[in-house]
């Protein structure tokens, strides 16, 4: 199966046949999205910058004024945090950009704690405006990166992508999956509790919890949350109606991500009087190590996960 990133870089060039309206701008990094082939194939409509993220952004500040779309890549704690200030700016002007956020959340942890990006979502969030997306799969990847070129999302726009291989048990989206702008996706089925949870790290985390719950008779429904900071009302009212535990996993700190954001709407809304709310992410530098061991390390595998739920549903 392909990665998110090849499928985005297919789809980008995919999209480029009929819409002339993009440019994609990089920073250094064609080999870790496969960029080369839109290269190849579109070398007007690409801008190479080299490492300085500041600069690209502001660059693709002044392209957006002309009238373009920019596609703005990089690594997502690289991009978010050196390029804030721009990124802040350009929003500041109403003119459309997507941002490209690479290597978002703290899998693979190979490179270390400078590239686990585990922040990015808070520092975008607070823009008015502004939308944070993270697909689950290449079929997702493509329909987000669809709706964000697309006329009816006017704002700016960041699409956290991971890096790997899909995990070989990965649940299946929907057969006639369409994605909606501030709607999840069931992923599983259940009865007895509700996990909210994004990317393809988490949601295979969430899977393989499903699974050990179910051997214990209790059935949790997975809902693939790829809408991170943007959400709504009817829809999610009608989710969580039957449900009386409600949880949230993040690909992210603790603080600022997508739990606290869906948990403060819900609040806000009057969505949560007698549920019995847990979320989880982050709590301290991210470890580096494989995949299992950092997971593990901050109790995030699917083990340390079923422990826990298992623990509040009993309370």
């Amino acid at each position: 199966m392909l990665s998110v990133t090849n499928s985005f870089t297919n789809s980008l060039i995919n999209f480029a046949k009929k819409n002339n309206n993009f440019v994609v701008l990089d920073a250094d990094l064609s080999d870790d999205l496969n960029l080369k082939k839109f290269s190849n194939t579109y070398p007007k409509r690409f801008i190479q910058n080299g490492i300085a993220e500041q600069d690209m952004v502001s660059m693709a500040g002044g392209i957006a004024r002309m009238g373009l779309i920019p596609i703005v890549n990089s690594f997502a704690s690289f991009l978010t945090a050196r390029g804030n200030e721009q990124i802040y700016n350009n929003a500041t002007e109403g003119s459309k950009i997507i941002y490209i956020s690479l290597y978002a959340g703290a899998i693979p942890a190979g490179a270390g704690k400078s590239h686990q990006s585990l922040r990015d979502i808070s520092l975008l969030s607070n823009i008015p405006n502004f939308k944070i997306f993270q697909p689950y799969n290449p079929i997702e990847t493509n329909q987000i990166l669809k709706h964000c070129l697309g006329k009816s999302e006017k704002g700016n726009c960041a699409i956290r992508l991971s890096i790997g291989q899909m995990p070989n048990l990965s649940p299946k989206l929907p057969t006639k999956f369409k994605f909606k702008c501030g709607q999840g996706t069931q992923i599983i089925k259940g009865k007895d509790a509700i996990i909210f949870t994004y990317g393809q790290t988490m949601i295979c985390e969430a899977f393989r919890v499903s699974e050990i719950l179910k051997k214990k008779g209790v059935h949790l429904e997975i809902i693939n949350m790829s809408s991170l900071n943007y959400f709504r009302k009817k829809w999610l009212r009608d989710k969580i109606k039957n449900f009386k535990y409600l949880f949230f996993l993040d690909d992210h700190n603790f603080n600022g991500g997508m739990s606290d954001l869906l948990i403060s709407f819900l609040s806000e809304n009057h969505l949560i009087e007698k549920k019995i709310l847990k979320k989880f992410g982050f709590t301290d530098f991210p470890a580096c190590g494989t995949h299992e061991e950092v997971l593990k390390f901050h109790k995030l595998d699917y083990i340390s996960l079923a422990d826990q739920i298992i623990k509040k549903l009993k309370k």
